[in-house]
């Protein structure tokens, strides 16, 4: 494959991994502000059911599944894009984000697993409600610890595609070095949690500029593309 052939790939990958970057993000902020529900106390069961609005937490659910899958199209174009920058770091970061996606997918599963677990009616012949309600309960405990394992995953896949961006100087010095910060902060917040007691919730909050940067960056991405420096070498 020559030069041009090559560049022409990568501006075409950039592009739709800037566009999967917007999908992605607009699909977690939907399912995190527009889709967000709750169990129902073992009191209102009768009433709402163990999950208070089912047809959001199927919304969600989808959310979910069409983040991932924009996950997997951007971790691809990306691995394209930075290839003939440096091989093995690209291979790295596409393997990183495919364990991403492995642990958040298993999330799903659990989400799926609780709405499995709400509707059969037959389990009323084993269980009480407040056991199925228990059993919901503990599956909903797995979620949020296996996306902030993820994270962490994310957050190493992230820095190393942004360094690379930035040596290769495809994009502008100021949404590398973001984009650099931004998942930093995604490795380091698991890693508090998990080593600080009672790490004050507030903490989290050091990641919101993550959401705004993937959404702006996909932006710019989608609509400037990259920029190949003329004799551009590889980072190795």
């Amino acid at each position: 494959m020559n030069t041009k052939t090559t560049q022409h790939l990568q501006f075409f990958y950039a592009k739709l991994a800037g566009l999967s970057y917007i999908l992605f993000t607009v699909a977690g902020l939907v399912k995190n502000f527009l889709l967000d529900t709750q169990l129902s106390a073992v009191s209102d069961i009768p009433i709402k059911g163990i999950i208070e609005n089912e047809l959001h937490f199927r919304l969600g659910i989808f959310a979910e599944i069409f983040m991932f899958a924009a996950v997997t199209i951007a971790s691809i174009s990306f691995f394209i894009v930075l290839k003939p920058v440096h091989n093995q770091l690209a291979r790295t970061t596409l393997c990183f984000r495919l364990v991403e996606i492995i642990i958040g997918s298993v999330a799903v599963v659990f989400s799926m697993t609780m709405l499995a677990l709400s509707n059969k009616v037959y389990l009323l012949d084993m269980f009480n409600v407040e056991q199925i309600h228990t059993l919901v309960v503990i599956a909903s405990s797995v979620i949020m610890p296996a996306y902030e394992y993820s994270w962490v995953f994310m957050g190493v896949a992230g820095v190393i595609t942004f360094y690379l961006l930035l040596k290769a100087r495809y994009i502008p010095m100021f949404w590398a070095t973001w984009g650099i910060i931004t998942y930093t902060s995604l490795i380091l917040y698991p890693i508090a949690k998990l080593t600080i007691a009672d790490l004050p919730r507030e903490v989290m909050y050091v990641m919101f500029p993550g959401a705004l940067f993937e959404l702006a960056v996909g932006i710019w991405l989608l609509t400037k593309g990259i920029s190949i420096p003329e004799n551009n070498d590889s980072v190795s």
